[in-house]
């Protein structure tokens, strides 16, 4: 029984066609997501194409995340390591680990997290998003030795994988 509205970002449509935005409520201006992510009862999954408050939404996460509200007591959800993804492909994950190597070949970045890049975890960086992190003053190189957060869909190829596809997917921890 509420008047909402929605706030579009840069780019109002995703390649399907669905409409971006925020949602507030229009009478007291309260932010949906912000809400939502607070609580618990959400994870932030961003696009490349439309990073509007990303880093609030990123605050909003690990503050509920640390207080394990909502979604964040529950074992599914739980923040993986690189050697737990077997079972996981197919599906939306966070993942903490060390970058062991970083390298790029035919203008696509990688970023290990084993010895062994056929077989262990790795963030892949396409052409598109290479620009973006470069835009960011970013190179795969920069992260080697450190401990990331990455967010987003585990494939297999050569081991899990995951692509991402602007630098919001990524946090340094350390």
């Amino acid at each position: 029984g509420r008047e909402l509205a929605l706030a579009p970002g840069p780019a109002p449509l995703d390649r399907h066609g669905r409409l971006l935005a925020h949602l507030y409520d229009a009478g007291s201006g309260l932010w949906i997501q912000g809400a939502l992510l607070e609580r618990g009862l959400a994870r932030v999954y961003s696009f490349h194409d439309n990073r509007v408050l990303i880093a609030e939404m990123l605050e909003k996460e690990r503050a509920a995340r640390a207080a394990k509200r909502g979604i964040w007591a529950d074992p599914w959800y739980a923040i993986r390591g690189p050697e737990e993804l077997a079972g996981d492909i197919g599906s939306f994950q966070l993942v903490e680990g060390r970058v062991v190597d970083a390298a790029v070949v035919r203008g696509r970045g990688y970023l290990n997290f084993g010895e062994d890049y056929r077989s262990d975890f790795t963030v892949s960086l396409e052409r598109a998003a290479m620009a973006r992190f470069a835009e960011a003053g970013l190179a795969p190189q920069d992260y080697i030795g450190h401990r990331l957060r990455v967010r987003g869909w585990v494939e297999s190829y050569n081991g899990p994988m995951m692509d991402a596809t602007h630098p919001e997917q990524i946090e340094v921890l350390d």
